[in-house]
């Protein structure tokens, strides 16, 4: 192999048209398929197959948001920061002191918490 046929950069054949078209690439994959004799294996892909174990069952989906509350707990417990997190927090939220220097603090978490409760809920 002189290294020809592999893709070379700006103008040469990695750039073979549109963005995505990989005939290119299938063209070079199949050849090389048909260059290749078939290697016997007697057995051996089935018989690895067969004696895979079953596929688990997925874990439940509310772990990841219970981890995740626990450890914002645990944060804002044990730590200094989190007990200043959590003061400033309560701060933003109190209806009381509403006022229009918060909103650009309150507009993209609740965007942030609309889009991920969205996003659980499609799963």
């Amino acid at each position: 192999m002189d290294g020809s046929m592999f893709p070379s950069g700006r103008g040469g054949p990695l750039q073979p048209g549109a963005p995505g078209d990989d005939a290119w690439l299938d063209a070079l994959l199949r050849e090389d398929a048909a260059r290749q004799p078939h290697i016997a294996d007697d057995g051996f892909v089935v018989r690895v197959l067969m004696n895979m174990p079953a596929p688990r069952k997925p874990a439940p989906r509310w772990i990841v948001p219970a981890a995740t509350l626990a450890g914002c707990a645990i944060a804002a417990l044990f730590t200094p920061a989190g007990a200043w997190f959590a003061g400033g927090l309560l701060q933003l939220l109190d209806i009381r002191n509403l006022s229009a220097e918060q909103l650009p603090v309150l507009v993209p978490l609740a965007v942030f918490y609309g889009c991920s409760f969205s996003a659980l809920r499609e799963r």
